[in-house]
């Protein structure tokens, strides 16, 4: 089932799409998205409040980077598809062969890390759900460029979801803890975490014309 649908993804023969995958799964491409993240989160909060977010989110990409690549990929010591040799010739392989180890993504790890993170900090509904597409569409094209199997992307996904889980409620924890605050915001103009739904709309606006940007 993991080679059925990585051929089936791989074998999307279409220079269209090719562009567009190789795009999706460079990290370049979102830095314009993550610059927004960090203006939304320091714009109208003090250090105290500001510093901790922003840490968690370096914490969640070190994590989940190092996690995968330093501990898990060296001791399953899987190939990635387009370098297993009874099929990375029959692989379409459009970003070169890669290297080091498959299992689990790096990329997935990384993303589902930040998107779940960002989720529980910003709770909002909308946000949430694109965060989420946008890490599907990431992991998808790693599948896409035979860099990963479906599993290993997968795997990748469901370890940094945990992650960025355990980085925010550990987080919180010690932020509660020694920075007590009791701010509770009702209005439909504010998140249920006290970010303006505005600067929510704007970082969706930020994904938008990021997606325009790779598909034009």
């Amino acid at each position: 089932m993991d080679r059925y649908i990585l051929f089936l993804i791989n074998g999307c023969d279409n220079k269209f799409m090719d562009h567009i995958m190789i795009s999706l799964s460079s990290t370049a491409t979102w830095m314009l998205m993550l610059l927004v993240t960090i203006y939304i989160i320091s714009k109208d909060r003090q250090i105290s409040q500001s510093l901790p977010m922003l840490f968690g989110i370096a914490l969640c990409i070190l994590f989940a980077d190092q996690i995968t690549s330093t501990l898990i990929k060296p001791y399953f010591q899987r190939l990635r598809p387009s370098l297993e040799p009874d099929i990375m010739y029959s692989l379409r392989v459009v970003a070169g062969r890669g290297g080091g180890y498959s299992f689990p993504s790096s990329h997935a790890a990384n993303v589902f890390a930040i998107a779940t993170y960002l989720s529980l900090i910003f709770r909002h509904r909308i946000t949430t759900i694109s965060l989420y597409v946008w890490a599907t569409l990431v992991g998808i094209s790693r599948i896409y460029l035979a860099m990963h199997y479906p599993s290993d992307v997968l795997c990748g996904a469901l370890i940094g979801m945990g992650i960025g889980a355990a980085v925010y409620y550990i987080g919180t924890y010690i932020v509660k803890r020694y920075c007590p605050t009791s701010h509770k915001f009702y209005s439909s103009a504010f998140t249920r975490s006290g970010f303006a739904t505005t600067d929510m709309y704007l970082l969706l606006a930020t994904m938008s014309i990021t997606l325009l940007w790779i598909v034009f």
